[in-house]
């Protein structure tokens, strides 16, 4: 099998990526007057801290932090995700300092940059930027500045059915990253596990949904759908990003994959043991603890004479401009996201995979990963996450983008011409990105 080609980034250059994340030569974003330092010793003070997550999943790190740093209290507020961004808009609007910090989705912190609602915090942090995965920082970057400091990040592996492969009369693959199966020798895997008796052959974990499907058209050579000044202008037409939605359609067409599995339902699908493959997050591994068949994982794959290429992006603390306790929202942030290799990550009691080298050393130790299988999954995550990672574009037309594209993806799987609905979400894009050109 042909050795795909490798989308490598060093430390070195994750930092040369925060000088250039998606540089388009327009005015930089503003936000807060950058007047305070990082502190050398905790002040005593009570920060509010906004985020989606539910609070009494959140108390084992505030403990943790509180142990570490007494004199910094935390008051924690949950709203649901779909309200974040609405309550932003209502708090950071009125400039009254509440939160001090909140969780900010990678992909959207170019807009919330752009809008004013976060800190620069390029000069109080910069000397921590080296401790990082390259693919979490550049996500938490924009115009050539740092607004938010990485907590967590992500990947893809692909997970099987060892009983379903087998009875396909195939061998099962193998874990090994320099034998990364294309995406062609997945597709006939997957037909040769539905004909000889499985329900499904193949699952996206996120159906119809631009993280998972990104790597896509960039195994293929194409670009992360946007390019231009601020990366505004959509590039979604390319040959790429079509024969990549002709595959994307063609395993719907044939069978191998079920339409109508929403990523909500798509892990209780996997662990009713009819399916021979699906691609999923290390977010998959506690619940196949409870599996009554035996499973194995594989590199994600890719397209035949292209990259490797994965998922990547998950959540990072930035601060309010706003914020009347900067210096100790500070402490909070870098305990959260560097102290130890991430309080964040070594706090919760579900694993959640750190955007730190050195917090991924306690996360591969935890129980999850005790199998052989599980194992196998630490040297894939541990070598997708350093090496393979692609960012989703950094634009602050992200929603719009997000939205739209999904409708597209929607609709190709549902046997609309890829080449159209590329086309038409492109146009649409155009119109939707119009005012911030």
């Amino acid at each position: 099998m042909r050795t795909p080609t490798v989308r490598l980034a060093t430390t070195s250059a994750a930092v040369a990526l925060l000088l250039t994340a998606c540089s388009s030569g327009s005015e930089p974003a503003t936000g807060g007057d950058g007047d305070w330092s990082f502190p050398e010793t905790d002040p005593t003070a009570t920060i509010q801290v906004l985020g989606h997550q539910d609070s009494d999943e959140l108390q084992p790190v505030f403990d943790a932090f509180s142990e570490a740093h007494p004199d910094i209290t935390v008051q924690y507020e949950a709203v649901p995700f779909d309200e974040l961004n609405s309550v932003l808009d209502a708090r950071i609007g009125n400039q009254d300092g509440n939160p001090d910090v909140f969780w900010a989705d990678q992909p959207r912190i170019p807009a919330l940059a752009a809008r004013g609602y976060t800190e620069d915090i390029t000069e109080q942090f910069s000397e921590f930027t080296d401790v990082f995965d390259p693919a979490p920082l550049q996500s938490s970057s924009y115009e050539d500045s740092l607004w938010a400091m990485p907590i967590a990040n992500s990947t893809q592996l692909l997970y099987y059915n060892k009983e379903l492969v087998e009875s396909a009369g195939d061998e099962l693959p193998s874990a090994a990253v320099e034998d990364r199966m294309t995406w062609a020798e997945t597709t006939e895997r997957a037909q040769a596990a539905v004909d000889a008796g499985a329900t499904n052959g193949l699952l996206f974990g996120q159906t119809h949904r631009y993280y998972q499907l990104e790597p896509l058209p960039v195994s293929l050579g194409g670009s992360v759908g946007a390019t231009g000044e601020g990366n505004l202008t959509p590039d979604i037409t390319s040959q790429a990003w079509v024969d990549s939605m002709e595959w994307y359609q063609s395993i719907f067409a044939d069978g191998i994959s079920p339409l109508g599995v929403p990523p909500e339902q798509s892990n209780a699908e996997f662990l009713t043991g009819n399916t021979a493959y699906i691609v999923q997050g290390p977010w998959l591994l506690p619940e196949l603890e409870d599996a009554t068949f035996e499973w194995g994982v594989a590199p994600h794959p890719y397209f035949e004479g292209g990259e490797a290429a994965t998922p990547t992006g998950s959540w990072s603390l930035a601060m309010s401009p706003f914020s009347d306790e900067k210096e100790a929202a500070a402490v909070f942030m870098h305990w959260m996201s560097v102290e130890g290799g991430g309080g964040y990550a070594n706090n919760m009691a579900a694993p959640e995979l750190p955007a730190t080298p050195e917090g991924k050393v306690a996360y591969f130790e935890r129980d999850v990963f005790a199998s052989d299988s599980g194992q196998d999954a630490v040297a894939i995550i541990d070598f997708e996450s350093s090496n393979t990672a692609v960012p989703r574009v950094q634009t602050v037309g992200f929603v719009e983008f997000e939205e739209i594209l999904g409708r597209a993806y929607s609709d190709v799987a549902n046997g609309t011409d890829p080449a159209q609905a590329l086309e038409a979400a492109s146009a649409e894009l155009e119109t939707a990105w119009a005012k911030y050109q």
